[in-house]
């Protein structure tokens, strides 16, 4: 066999199996052009690659595969040109039974693996769904307080974390701490163990509104000032360099009021 009769012996082979081109090519997966080239006589220099084509090829049509990649590579064989065993079975059956499943075969394990990733990619998602989410929050435990309007009382609400709560609904005032009195108070704030958020009001401006650390303090002065404690058990309160104590021994969020809201 050579060129001229390989390359005849596929075209001949394609048409007694009823196949078109580009069916044949869907099938072997090879490019249209490559099986035309083939059948054509191939390149003048026949190189691996279009080896392994016209074996592929070759085998697929039901032909000795190194036959026909010898008469391409123009060495005589030993052994003449065969076709598979059932040269007697009728194209159609040949098609069905032999060549065509070989590649149905890879193509069907290849579907299987696309959708064995995709289910596990479903199952993935929706179990991710399923996680309950958990709150964002501060990384250091304290809670993160609401402004309120100056002299805008809280009620109390559960702490968060190292014990820092959040101020909740504004409730009725509470009673002055202090006598009213027109004169200019000095207030000093200080976290005692834990962190405590306040916010200071002084002459109906904001002047502060922060968390304070263990052992840090802030000093304001005015005539009326008014305190919002988020962690007030652990707040000391100082009035004109005379300690208080804590702003409250039992609650957490608190409004207290100091010296008197009426103008001098």
């Amino acid at each position: 066999m050579n060129r001229e009769t390989a390359a005849a012996a596929l075209r001949a082979r394609r048409a007694e199996l009823g196949l078109s081109l580009d069916e044949a090519s869907r099938e072997t997966l090879l490019r249209k052009s490559v099986l035309e080239s083939l059948e054509a006589g191939g390149p003048d220099v026949l190189n691996g690659f279009f080896k392994s084509y016209a074996r592929r090829y070759a085998e697929y049509l039901g032909l000795d595969g190194d036959e026909v990649v010898s008469g391409f590579s123009g060495v005589e064989s030993e052994h003449p040109t065969t076709q598979s065993n059932d040269a007697g079975v009728s194209p159609k059956s040949r098609r069905s039974s032999e060549s065509v499943p070989v590649y149905h075969r890879k193509r069907s394990i290849v579907s299987l693996v696309v959708i064995v990733v995709v289910a596990l990619v479903v199952a993935t998602v929706l179990l991710a769904g399923r996680r309950p989410s958990v709150p964002a929050g501060p990384s250091d435990g304290a809670s993160t307080p609401s402004v309120s309007e100056p002299g805008s009382p809280s009620v109390g609400s559960p702490s968060q974390g190292d014990g820092t709560a959040i101020p909740g609904s504004p409730s009725a005032p509470t009673e002055p701490t202090e006598p009213s009195t027109n004169e200019v108070l000095t207030l000093e704030l200080a976290a005692t163990t834990r962190r405590a958020w306040v916010e200071i009001t002084a002459d109906g401006r904001v002047v502060f509104s922060g968390v304070l650390s263990p052992g840090s303090s802030t000093r304001v002065s005015g005539r009326y000032i008014v305190v919002d404690f988020g962690n007030a058990m652990y707040t000391n309160v100082t009035i004109d360099g005379v300690d208080k104590g804590v702003a409250s021994p039992d609650k957490t969020v608190i409004t207290l009021e100091y010296g008197s809201p009426n103008e001098p």
